[in-house]
């Protein structure tokens, strides 16, 4: 059984990836193992319209499927895959929906990950005061976590 690395990423934030995807594949080649690249489409707080969130409007916008926009995060990360993840080292990639922290912690003990690779930004006020997911995933992680900083 192949050793799993799962890197999560936020598809809307390149900082998110840009150095953790490529670790993630260092450490997968180090460990003999494959790359299971991961991202959530975040849930939204009740009393927030997240048709109109999601895609920036102000005045409305045709009703939008959340599974419609999971296949769409699921086709950027195979793009990205494809570009960044050398075939031998790609074992899949996982597109969900939810609270972010939980869906990773999920995702590691379904797939039975050894690693699990992220990033990480310089901490600001408001990560102290609301905790960020990073700082979760590390906390209640079925397996090691190694945060990569910008």
């Amino acid at each position: 059984m192949s050793k799993k690395v799962l890197v999560p990423i936020d598809l809307e934030h390149q900082s998110s990836w840009l150095k953790s995807l490529p670790n993630g594949v260092d450490q997968a080649r180090i460990m003999q193992g494959e790359v299971w690249l991961m991202t959530v489409v975040p849930h939204i707080p009740s009393g927030i319209d997240w048709r109109y969130a999601i895609r920036g409007e102000e005045h409305g916008s045709i009703d939008y499927d959340v599974k419609d926009f999971v296949k769409q995060a699921e086709g950027r990360m195979k793009e990205l895959a494809k570009e960044h993840i050398p075939k031998e080292l790609f074992g899949g990639i996982i597109a969900a929906h939810g609270t972010i922290y939980e869906k990773i912690v999920e995702a590691a003990e379904e797939i039975g990950a050894e690693l699990i690779v992220m990033a990480a930004h310089r901490p600001s006020l408001k990560d102290y005061l609301l905790g960020p997911n990073t700082a979760r995933v590390a906390r209640h992680a079925p397996c090691s976590v190694h945060i990569v900083r910008d």
